[in-house]
């Protein structure tokens, strides 16, 4: 993905105030490139390469000294560390567990930092989206919990993760806001003292 650019982040924030005037609840949407860094991915592809370089080097050219071996490593051992930061290699070289329990990990730091669990009535909701890992969570704070059901929100996570793997995050995640708004309104509709505990702005890496 491209960076969020001003105009995708201003409708975004607009869905975001518009979908609050029909709800008491707080929604806080983020699109992250990632999650983590993944360290690991990048020295896993560079042994990898290293490694692949060093069979060239054996099977091509002649040599007379083993330690050349070694060294032909180091060329390969470096692009193999800069090819993981291309999104596809650094995604096949880490494992779905690892994908999982890092953007798991983010959401909750950023629904805390950004004070989601701290709204009156427990009401704030976050749309959280990790795009290296194809990812899509919903944390909704207790008192969203206690009225809806686990899996309330599956059906607005998978719809969210076709229109990310169409390349229409942005289109996805106001179709998400506005839906949230909606369903928000059922249970929790806007009183006349509301006020707006949480900033509309879009969360981004």
């Amino acid at each position: 993905m491209k960076r969020v650019d001003d105009s995708s982040r201003k409708k975004i924030e607009q869905a975001v105030a518009k979908a609050e005037l029909q709800t008491s609840g707080e929604i806080v949407p983020v699109i992250l490139k990632q999650s983590d860094l993944y360290p690991a991915a990048h020295f896993r592809l560079a042994l990898v390469v290293g490694v692949i370089f060093s069979l060239i080097y054996y099977y091509r050219f002649d040599f007379d000294d083993p330690i050349a071996l070694i060294w032909v490593q180091i060329p390969g051992m470096l692009l193999g560390y800069l090819v993981a930061f291309i999104p596809f290699f650094k995604r096949l070289l880490t494992t779905k567990s690892e994908l999982q329990e890092e953007s798991h990990q983010r959401a909750i730091q950023i629904f805390h930092e950004h004070q989601v669990s701290m709204t009156r009535d427990r009401t704030g909701i976050m749309i959280f989206i990790s795009l290296l890992e194809r990812r899509v969570l919903v944390l909704a704070d207790a008192g969203i919990n206690q009225q809806v059901a686990a899996n309330y929100w599956d059906q607005l996570v998978a719809t969210l993760v076709g229109r990310i793997k169409e390349g229409r995050e942005i289109e996805g995640i106001i179709e998400a806001i506005e839906e949230c708004g909606k369903a928000l309104s059922n249970s929790f509709p806007r009183k006349d003292d509301d006020t707006n505990e949480i900033s509309d702005q879009l969360v981004t890496d």
